[in-house]
């Protein structure tokens, strides 16, 4: 009877660690898959945001400056 459970045990023990071993490949493939999702994501925002900086550069450079005494800025102080 102590043989018969002492295998028992040990086939269970198995049958768990060979489930387990399989859910963690498992996850840890998904978790790679996702990884270069997240990856490939933030590449593309990055490179929109870039886009979108330069724009922004280029529309605030090409905006004409207003001249003093015209809305925006004071006149400086005559001395």
């Amino acid at each position: 009877m102590a043989i018969t459970n002492f295998i028992l045990t040990v086939v269970g023990v198995g049958a768990v660690a060979m489930l387990m071993s399989k859910d963690i490949k498992q996850s840890s493939a998904m978790l790679r898959r996702n990884m270069r999702h997240i990856r490939t994501w933030l590449e593309e925002q990055g490179a929109a945001a870039e886009q979108a900086a330069k724009q922004e550069v280029k529309q605030v450079a090409e905006r004409k400056p207003p001249t003093p005494g015209e809305g925006g800025t004071p006149e400086p102080p005559k001395p």
